[in-house]
């Protein structure tokens, strides 16, 4: 009789370890897991929030706006934006280009001949106006990026500016996204890019007190 009590107690004592077990084990788990607060929730952006990025109030417009052309490369952040795609057709601040500048930048690319016959204008980008677009859309500056694109420019370490002729454009002249959403200060937009017509892509925004810069331009992952 005592043998059954004892054998009755031992497995009593058993239960009680073993659910005493399961309650540390789940306190320790919920310790342990990942708190997800409100600002690690996506939304999905409104008509209204949607409709400013396809508005003029943002990109688009009637003239020339440079923050279109954060669409015309492939970046997972932003040093690693092309430089030469960004600034193809100028940064959209003024710009002034002297004589003895440009026959140095038509010596710099090989180019013989009078100014009056040049086949093609000369773009020029300052330094300082590249770094205050980079500065103000992605806070870096062109010697903190990686400098993608600058090989198919000219620097003039003189003028302290990059110089390229061509005469045709890459400019996008509107955009159109189809959806967009919201997790934390960050903004995903989707489109389909008709521009270069290379499938569908995301470009992520980062807001701070209702101003917008630029994370990275990327091709929509396609689950398989």
């Amino acid at each position: 009789m005592k043998y059954m009590i004892n054998i009755e107690k031992s497995y009593l004592s058993c239960k009680i370890i073993s659910v005493l077990m399961v309650i540390m084990l789940c306190v320790f788990l919920i310790g342990c897991s990942p708190k997800v607060d409100e600002e690690g929730m996506i939304e999905v952006l409104s008509s209204e929030e949607l409709e400013f990025f396809n508005g003029d109030s943002f990109f688009n417009g009637e003239s020339f706006n440079i923050r279109n052309q954060f669409l015309s490369s492939i970046y997972d952040g932003p040093e690693s934006i092309d430089l030469f795609g960004l600034f193809y057709v100028g940064s959209g601040l003024d710009e002034t280009i002297t004589d003895e500048e440009l026959l140095a930048a038509m010596d710099a690319a090989g180019i013989s001949g009078t100014i009056e016959a040049l086949p093609s204008p000369c773009e020029k980008n300052s330094v300082e106006n590249m770094d205050a677009i980079l500065t103000k859309y992605m806070d870096i500056t062109v010697e903190e990026s990686n400098k993608v694109g600058l090989e198919n420019m000219n620097l003039l370490e003189e003028f302290d500016a990059y110089y390229y002729f061509h005469g045709d454009t890459n400019y996008r002249f509107a955009i159109t996204f189809n959806r967009g959403e919201r997790e934390g200060n960050q903004i995903r937009l989707f489109y389909d890019d008709t521009f270069f017509a290379d499938g569908e892509k995301v470009l992520t925004l980062q807001e701070i007190e209702d101003e917008y810069t630029f994370l990275s331009n990327q091709y929509v992952e396609i689950d398989q």
